[in-house]
């Protein structure tokens, strides 16, 4: 069931990099609902951790699934705008980090997971290197083709 699960997240994933708008809303309306259907919707509310120093921001940097998930999202998220002009990239990356600070809350909610203020730093580690990407493909469709 969880492949099938997972499948269906690739396949919204997929559509919302295309620009496919309910897609994309779907992805965000199930990605928040999957934390407390992963636990039959008997929510367990659990406090968030809001310790934060340097050692833990340091380590914190070593959640690469944090990373890749939020460098996807923001890319999902840019694939909804037109991606010309400053304003657009603080706009995904304010939807970004939003979506961070609301899958912190999820798990913190559902009791699956932790909720730790340090984990939206590879959060947004992860829409800097979206922004980049984003930033660069645009740029490369930019330029004149020679004729």
């Amino acid at each position: 069931m969880k492949l099938l699960v997972y499948l269906g997240f690739l396949v919204l994933g997929i559509l919302s990099l295309r620009g496919v708008r309910w897609a994309y809303i779907t992805f965000v309306l199930l990605g928040l609902l999957y934390f407390p259907a992963s636990v039959s919707f008997r929510l367990n509310p659990q406090p968030c951790e809001l310790t934060l120093n340097m050692p833990l921001a340091i380590y914190s940097l070593t959640n690469y699934a944090h990373i890749v998930l939020f460098v996807l999202f923001f890319l999902m998220t840019s694939g909804q705008l037109r991606m010309d002009h400053w304003s657009a990239f603080a706009w995904a990356a304010l939807a970004s980090i939003t979506m961070g600070v609301l899958v912190e809350l999820a798990e913190s909610i559902s009791g699956n997971g932790h909720c730790r203020l340090r984990d939206l730093i590879p959060d947004a580690v992860g829409i800097a290197l979206g922004s980049g990407v984003v930033f660069l493909w645009t740029r490369i469709r930019k330029r004149p083709q020679p004729s």
